[in-house]
């Protein structure tokens, strides 16, 4: 008996201004640069990296990557550097490292690594762009470990090291303070799970944000343009929002139907929360949405449509006007927030 073929009807929202094509694979990583107009994507295979004009919507230039796939991008404060986490794992070595990229030029120089060889699964500016939080495994006698590991970019080594068990994801808040979703695994039970804080420059670590809502582990976080406020998501997609002034849970966030969410970003105005939805729970090869949240009441706000799959990455830019979404149906798209932004903003008068 032939299996029937489900046709999902995708209807774009009217927020949609641009669909961007050219990668060959689904877009994990979005990194925003400071001038609010270049957007750097790629996907995790192959090291292929497209830098993006949002305003003339196009594509500005394309590099190609050798030190492994990738897992995670920044760009510096001042936009003059793009930093690429590489990270390859075949079973008998983790090899990568931290690929530091001049944007003017588009050459690669220094490739931050250790001896033996790790790889970097995720990382983060700090805000004077003199260093780099990375989240690094390496293999060893058969066993895998890892690290949140601070570079000091100065002298392009290490400066301090916390060895973790698992860390799904980073965040870096205006302040200096990083936040790492941890957990671990104890008699096949899963412990310890909370989002570790450490200042960068001390590297002391400050009181942890503990998850009181579920005992689930937070496969994303994603910090406020002020600081005040993470959001972190877990595996059924429950997002968990924190004051970090407090370290208490604020809010809980659940969509109606449940769906996988790969990726958060914060907007300029520091409530507003972008999640990238994936398939429903139980379901497959749903097309891709984006919900939008107001943090501060819990609300959700917009829910945007237009991706064919799973939404994978979400970003907005400096001014919060423009969201920018990747997908697992290669595409990358535009979507004018403008209307929702100055709406929110009205409403805080």
């Amino acid at each position: 008996m032939a299996v029937p073929t489900i046709v999902h009807e995708i209807v774009d929202s009217p927020q949609l201004k641009a669909t961007l094509r050219g990668h060959k694979e689904g877009v994990f990583n979005l990194a925003m640069a400071p001038d609010g107009r270049t957007l750097a994507t790629a996907c995790t295979h192959g090291g292929a990296i497209k830098l993006w004009d949002i305003a003339e919507q196009k594509e500005r230039a394309a590099w190609k990557g050798d030190a492994g796939n990738i897992y995670s991008m920044a760009f510096a404060p001042d936009g003059a550097t793009l930093a690429v986490a590489y990270y390859s794992d075949n079973r008998q070595a983790v090899v990568g490292g931290i690929g530091l990229w001049d944007v003017a030029t588009g050459r690669q120089g220094t490739v931050l690594r250790h001896t033996p060889s790790r790889g970097v699964m995720r990382l983060a500016f700090a805000p004077d762009g003199k260093t780099i939080a990375a989240v690094e495994d390496w293999l060893e006698e058969k066993k895998y470990s890892t690290e949140l590991t601070l570079w000091d970019l100065a002298t392009r080594k290490a400066r301090s090291r916390l060895p973790v068990e698992h860390c799904n994801s980073l965040a870096l808040s205006a302040d200096g303070t990083l936040c790492a979703a941890v957990f671990a695994v104890k008699d096949n039970r899963l412990t310890g799970i909370e989002v570790k804080r450490l200042d960068v420059m001390t590297a002391k670590e400050l009181p942890p944000l503990v998850n009181t809502v579920n005992q689930s582990t937070i496969n994303f976080v994603a910090i406020s343009p002020d600081g005040k406020t993470l959001a972190g998501v877990d595996p059924m997609g429950t997002i968990i929002v924190w004051d970090m002034g407090t370290a208490k849970v604020r809010a809980t966030l659940r969509l109606e139907e449940k769906r996988l969410i790969g990726s958060l970003a914060f907007a300029a105005d520091n409530k507003t929360l972008a999640a990238a939805l994936g398939d429903r729970i139980g379901h497959s090869n749903d097309p891709g949405l984006i919900a939008l949240w107001d943090t501060a009441s819990g609300k959700q706000l917009l829910t945007l449509s237009g991706h064919k799959s799973a939404v994978l990455s979400v970003a907005f830019s400096r001014d919060g006007h423009t969201l920018v979404s990747g997908g697992a149906d290669k595409t990358v798209r535009l979507w004018d927030v403008g209307g929702l932004m100055a709406k929110a903003a009205a409403g805080q008068r």
